[in-house]
């Protein structure tokens, strides 16, 4: 799900093109239950290269402020920048703005498993695309109780982002990922309600979110310590 809100390259083009993508995600969320929002966005008979340049297109109006202010993908952007009261910042309460507590709570994590964070995202390691990565690699190697805390602590700004996408009536595509983003995450957290907080696992060790203060993958690359 990561790639959806990557920078569009033409193999994302590609797939769109064809029945793939579509194919895929409705097999995905059909499992979940529940009535699947609409997939009409991943799927298209225009062609591959005229759709990857209207998808960098409207990527850059969406995403890069041109010529409009830019829909955030950064989580820190749509909760109170921190939330420690020693802070006496004029602005420590106020949203839309970087590295708030959540990135710094993402930047203890990536150390904690030794992942690498890309040169792109040094400004934003709370990016959606770096969170749902994150959220992947935590499938591969942790239990659901990881999983569950870490959409506790992120990825409950999810809604926001989609409430304000769909104000700037995006493309089919960026319409559809961000409706099937939220869709999984909701049905993901119901799942997960049942888990005992009580139950150990290898994220209690690591950095947790506080409530004050700060304390195979393409973007957040694996480099373990030893």
């Amino acid at each position: 799900m990561a790639s959806l809100f990557a920078r569009p390259d033409r193999e994302l083009a590609d797939h769109l093109s064809g029945v793939e993508l579509h194919a895929l995600f409705h097999d995905s969320l059909s499992n979940l239950g529940g009535k699947v929002p609409s997939l009409d966005g991943f799927r298209t008979e225009r062609n591959p290269e005229h759709l990857h340049m209207d998808l960098k297109e409207e990527y850059e109006r969406l995403f890069s402020g041109i010529p409009d202010e830019p829909v955030s993908l950064a989580e820190s952007c749509y909760k109170p920048w921190t939330l420690d009261p020693a802070c006496l910042l004029p602005f420590a309460s106020e949203k839309e703005l970087l590295m708030g507590d959540s990135a710094f709570h993402l930047l203890d994590l990536y150390r904690f498993y030794g992942l690498q964070l890309p040169d792109e995202f040094r400004g934003m390691p709370d990016h959606l695309v770096l969170e749902l990565e994150f959220l992947s690699y935590l499938y591969q190697g942790e239990d659901d109780l990881a999983v569950k805390r870490f959409l506790e602590d992120h990825l409950d700004w999810v809604s926001s982002l989609k409430e304000a996408l769909l104000k700037r009536n995006p493309h089919p595509f960026y319409e559809t990922s961000i409706k099937v983003i939220d869709f999984y995450l909701e049905k993901e957290k119901k799942r997960l309600e049942i888990i005992n907080d009580g139950k150990k696992n290898a994220l209690s060790k690591a950095p947790h979110r506080p409530d004050a203060g700060r304390s195979s993958f393409d973007r957040l690359q694996q480099g373990r310590k030893t």
